[in-house]
């Protein structure tokens, strides 16, 4: 995936970040960029990020994820048909199947403090996170981004002060090469592939 961090990690510096590399070393310390402290986080923890600057680029990193599974995936699971219309899956879409290779979704924050993706009804429906399939392919926008999952939890409030959504939940148990402490100690409690597309301007 030739995008993986390309815009975040690999964009040639403006003349305003090369002043800030000049600065002394007696200054106050910078703040990380929201977007950056989120892609450190969400990869450490074994996620994998794929930066789209428009949809033609979210629709081509879909197709690569889909061709790492040429012969297994039948069905995909996706809540909603427009997401997957928008990405032309070209798979043959199921809403009960759970038993699908993949499944597609949005979310409703991508939270920078411990690299997760907060999800709800919207996204899972009634479904428990453990019973989903093993690789989750995420669509979120760059205005999707919260400091901390008590942000993520205020701004579904103001978004739903109506009719505030069930099962919300926080992804963060992400299959990775290297064992790390946080897959130990949840092994088997819904640790999952996840696949983030992050789309500027999609919400």
């Amino acid at each position: 995936m030739s995008k993986f961090w390309s815009s975040l990690f690999g964009k040639k510096a403006s003349p305003k970040e090369e002043e800030s590399e000049a600065r002394g070393p007696h200054m106050p310390v910078q703040e990380m960029p929201i977007e950056q402290k989120f892609a450190e986080k969400f990869t450490r923890r074994g996620g994998k990020f794929v930066y789209c600057e428009q949809l033609d680029d979210a629709k081509e990193a879909f197709a690569d994820i889909v061709k790492e599974y040429p012969t297994e995936i039948r069905e995909l699971l996706c809540l909603d048909p427009a997401l997957a219309e928008k990405l032309d899956a070209g798979i043959t879409l199921t809403k009960t199947n759970l038993n699908a290779k993949i499944m597609l979704c949005s979310c409703e924050s991508i939270v920078a403090y411990d690299g997760s993706v907060v999800v709800c009804e919207h996204q899972l429906g009634t479904n428990k996170l453990s019973d989903l399939p093993e690789t989750l392919i995420i669509l979120a926008g760059t205005r999707q981004f919260s400091e901390t999952v008590s942000d993520a939890l205020k701004s579904i409030k103001n978004r739903y002060s109506d009719n505030i959504p069930l099962n919300i939940t926080s992804i963060k148990q992400f299959k990775s090469d290297a064992l790390n402490e946080d897959n130990y100690m949840n092994y088997g409690s819904g640790v999952k592939e996840v696949y983030l597309l992050l789309l500027e301007d999609f919400s």
